[in-house]
């Protein structure tokens, strides 16, 4: 499932942003992943997609907050830009994509479905602790054990998480920048 959908008869955080960078445009595919293309069509698309995803990062200071405020808009554009270049650069070029369902996201998927789990939004457990792959502590504070209550795709993800954090041990790991979103390595 698409977690950005585009309504051309909408002026949610999406279509402003759409209408921002993609004037031009006539239609916009959701915003999905995994995307699996064939190589023809990554080549078209990659050089637009990476020069629309510099176009909306370098134009960051004149964003409204609402385009990369979580707590006003679930678009966080800060760490979604090249996903919005992605979809913007495609439609440009008239490519289009199916949308299939190959993920399952906790906490919206209960059931596990396929092989894949994507965990881009704060996993909840039903004791009221959470996992969230952005605090600082994701790599080692993993709620553990896991409530009997607990979904099978959010328990799925929980030991998968407390089996690597077991066997890889502690990285000793310590962030060498202002913040964890800045590369340590240029």
């Amino acid at each position: 499932q698409a977690f950005y959908n585009f309504d051309f008869n909408k002026n949610d955080v999406p279509m402003q942003i759409a209408r921002r960078y993609c004037a031009s445009c006539t239609f916009l595919d959701p915003i999905a992943v995994p995307i699996i293309i064939h190589r023809h069509d990554i080549q078209k698309i990659a050089p637009r997609w990476l020069s629309k995803t510099i176009e909306i990062r370098q134009d960051m200071a004149n964003w409204p907050n609402d385009w990369n405020n979580r707590t006003r808009s679930p678009v966080g554009l800060g760490w979604t830009a090249e996903m919005f270049g992605y979809v913007f650069a495609a439609s440009e070029l008239g490519i289009r994509h199916e949308i299939w369902d190959l993920q399952n996201v906790p906490p919206v998927h209960k059931t596990l479905t396929t092989n894949i789990i994507h965990y881009h939004v704060e996993v909840p457990i039903p004791d009221g602790r959470q996992w969230w792959k952005h605090s600082d502590d994701a790599g080692y504070n993993i709620p553990w054990p896991i409530p009997d209550k607990t979904d099978e795709v959010t328990r799925t993800l929980i030991r998968k998480l407390h089996e690597a954090r077991t066997k890889l041990g502690d990285t000793g790991h310590e962030w060498k920048t202002p913040n964890k979103y800045v590369a340590e390595v240029r």
